[in-house]
This record gives structure tokens, C-alpha cells and sequence, in this order.
């Protein structure tokens, strides 16, 4: 039996025990520290073709979180999930399970400033008045500005990126323009562990209102230790 056919049956053996460990997973870094988010599923959301992140998205999301025990009213909550757009790193701002847009009056509104590279699609939702802006910075680099506006208790927002396995690095600026019903560190970077999510780290706005953080998409090392192996094999039987 050949190196690389022992080095490809341990590699496999490692990712069956390895768990947590071969998933892909996006880093958080701020002033606050930094955090580690695994991917969990969440197939079916953000299928839609015109940037829209559905009102039925939102609350799947809330849904699911609290069932795992997350807070998501009177939070911003960050997690990283594959989806219909694939690899995504989304945000539920306020999130409840039953949105209810009819006769709703926002009270509540965030500002979201986000740049990544041009490889990937945006998403976002919002109340009535709510916008988002896009623009080339050129050097395959995007900026989106989002106003969001909602109703607490009522109604949510979110942003997300899309296929971030395309384009793994990015920045995001929250700007609080008025989020009178949250408390103190309302902002949750959530993971998925051990079959649940789980809080990673949490952080809260500069007196300036403002919070600021870059991340950093990582695919799962078994993943890519698998290519390289299937690589090195190509390579062994082409020269035969």
C-alpha cells in the first residue's frame, strides 16, 4: 500500500472522528478579540434573485436559535450557515419568529456598511423606508450601505453576504442610529457546535455608536487536504 494511499486512509478516518473540527468556519476579528464561527445548515434561505431577504427567512432563523436557547429579540446576531447562496455569513437584527408587517411603525434602525470582494451577492430586508445602496470601489471590491428600519416585537431585519467561499474576506461597520430597546453588548457572534448553536463572543457600541469588525472565511482543512492528496494521486498515475 503507497504513502499516499495510507496518508488518504488516516486523512478519512480523521475527518469521520474529527467533527467540529474539519467545518468550515469564519473568523471574527474587532477590538474586542477574536471569535471562531462554525457553518451550520440552514438550506432553503436566501434563494431569492433580487437581494431580498425574505420576511419567512427571518423568522426560520429567529426560530431556530431559540430553540437552541439563542436570544435574538433585542440582539444583533451574527452566524455563518449554508444556504441556497451558499457558504453565508448573515445577519438577524431583532429577530422574532412571526414577522407581522401589517400596520407595523419602525422604531427601531440600524446602519450597516459592509465591503467584500465582487465574487459574492448581497442580501437585505427592512421595514418600509428602509435602503440599500451598492457600489463598485473598483479592484474587484463592493460596498454596500444598508438603512434598515424595523418594528421590535413586531417586525426584523437582516443582511447577509452569499457564497463567501468566493470571496472570503470582508469588513463590517454597524452604525446604531436608534436602537432603543437593546441592552448592553447587543451584538452575538453565534456558532454551530455539538449538533446546536452557541453564543462565541458578544460586544457592544463605542460611545460613538459604532462597532466595527473584519472576518475571514475558512474552509475545512480536511476538505483541502483531500484535494491536495487527490492531486498528488493524479500526479503519481499520470506518470506511469
Amino acid at each position: 500500500m503507497s504513502k499516499i494511499t495510507l496518508a488518504l486512509l488516516s486523512l478519512i478516518a480523521c475527518i469521520s472522528l474529527g467533527g467540529q473540527v474539519f467545518a468550515d468556519y469564519l473568523t471574527i476579528s474587532s477590538s474586542d478579540g477574536t471569535y471562531d464561527m462554525y457553518a451550520g445548515d440552514f438550506n432553503g434561505l436566501l434563494g431569492s434573485s433580487d437581494h431580498q431577504f425574505s420576511m419567512s427567512d427571518l423568522d426560520i432563523l429567529a426560530g431556530t436559535l431559540n430553540n437552541d436557547g439563542i436570544e435574538t429579540v433585542g440582539q444583533l446576531t451574527f452566524i455563518l450557515a449554508s444556504t441556497d447562496a451558499g457558504m453565508s455569513f448573515i445577519g438577524l437584527f431583532d429577530g422574532i419568529p412571526i414577522n407581522d408587517p401589517i400596520g407595523s411603525t419602525p422604531n427601531q434602525f440600524l446602519g450597516v456598511s459592509a465591503t467584500t470582494s465582487t465574487n459574492t451577492d448581497w442580501f437585505a430586508s427592512g421595514d418600509s423606508g428602509s435602503q440599500t445602496d451598492w457600489y463598485d470601489l473598483g479592484n474587484g471590491t463592493q460596498l454596500v450601505n444598508s438603512y434598515l428600519g424595523w418594528d421590535h416585537g413586531q417586525t426584523s431585519a437582516g443582511f447577509a453576504w452569499g457564497n463567501v467561499e468566493e470571496a472570503r474576506s470582508g469588513t463590517v461597520s454597524l452604525y446604531d442610529i436608534d436602537l432603543t430597546e437593546f441592552a448592553g453588548e447587543p451584538i452575538q457572534f453565534v456558532t454551530f457546535q455539538d449538533s446546536h448553536w452557541d453564543v462565541a463572543g458578544s460586544a457592544d457600541f463605542s460611545l460613538m455608536g459604532q462597532y466595527a469588525f473584519s472576518y475571514q472565511f475558512v474552509p475545512a482543512p480536511g476538505a483541502i487536504a483531500l484535494l491536495t492528496i487527490a492531486g498528488l494521486t493524479g500526479k503519481r498515475r499520470r506518470r506511469k
